[in-house]
């Protein structure tokens, strides 16, 4: 099950107290209405409602789209019903009142109720859909950016043929090149894969003696450093399994205040990935995909003889 992250938990709980603030504070002064009366149907409240929401929204939003201002609209009204029908059970349980007229007084009969709610609702609100816009424009720019493309060369099969010495042994040069080539940009799709994931920031592909035999990632995040780390966590805990009869580590997973740290044996080679500590467990299904992309590059790259012998 996917867990909330802590600036998500943090908002929730900041909603949950303010909205049982605007609940509560109503049931101080109820039945009181000070003469604040509206004889109005129930629709055509909540017509006026909905306008006043739109309205706010394009104020307290003005760089979102129409359609995000009118779904924060309609959420911003469901929760303020939400809040009335708390209000309501809240009668019930303090005053004994009846089930029906407790609804309908805090959806839409008692006014200083349903008045607070309206007004605070929207700022109430405010903070929790700025976080949600700020990660869908993160995700958005992640993936709108734009991805390093390899020139293809042109193929031999379209070539004029001129008749050289050695001819026949250049075109299977230029075959390999170009499965080369191709193969190379497997493992980058791989790595791309999961460095485009929100909140990794580097992905680290290393061999047997520490060196980086690829990488995708910031600036800020030196590849070279955590293939160090990588090689010397592996041969540390290796070492450990061996004294207690266990195979060798398939993953360790590291988690600081800072960063979550993911390393992953590939054959002989330590796949490292680099992400903040707040990013959501789904990474760990893309790293099982990504895992499976390179073991079947490098099983095709290299034959299992040459992988035996690095791993011995």
């Amino acid at each position: 099950m996917k867990k909330a992250s802590p600036d998500y938990r943090g908002e929730i709980r900041g909603v949950l107290l303010l909205s049982l603030f605007i609940m509560v504070v109503p049931l101080v002064f109820f039945p009181k209405d000070f003469g604040l009366r509206m004889d109005m149907p129930f629709s055509l409240l909540s017509a006026f409602e909905l306008g006043w929401y739109v309205v706010i929204s394009l104020v307290l939003f003005s760089r979102a789209s129409v359609l995000r201002v009118l779904s924060f609209a309609f959420l911003m009204l469901f929760y303020r019903f939400s809040v009335g029908i708390g209000f309501g059970l809240f009668l019930v349980v303090m005053f004994s009142l009846d089930l029906s007229f407790s609804l309908k007084s805090g959806i839409y009969q008692y006014l200083p109720s349903v008045l607070l709610q309206v007004l605070m609702s929207p700022f109430i609100l405010k903070s929790s859909f700025e976080m949600l816009m700020k990660k869908r424009g993160r995700r958005q720019k992640v993936s709108e950016s734009p991805k390093e493309t390899i020139p293809e060369s042109p193929s031999p099969f379209f070539q004029t043929e001129i008749p050289k010495p050695g001819g026949d042994q250049m075109k299977l040069t230029s075959s390999v090149q170009e499965k080369n080539r191709a193969q190379s940009a497997d493992m980058e799709s791989a790595l791309n894969y999961l460095r485009e994931y929100s909140g990794v920031k580097g992905a680290i592909l290393v061999d047997n003696e520490g060196l980086v035999v690829a990488c995708d990632g910031s600036s800020d995040s030196d590849p070279e450093t955590f293939a160090s780390l990588a090689v010397s966590l592996k041969k540390a805990n290796n070492l450990f399994l061996k004294r207690i009869n266990e195979k060798e580590l398939e993953r360790i997973g590291i988690h600081t205040p800072d960063l979550w740290i993911s390393l992953n044996q590939i054959l002989s080679f330590t796949l490292v990935i680099v992400a903040d500590c707040h990013t959501d467990e789904l990474l760990s299904v893309r790293i099982s995909q990504a895992t499976a992309m390179i073991k079947k590059h490098l099983e095709q790259r290299y034959n299992q003889e040459i992988l035996k012998g690095v791993e011995d």
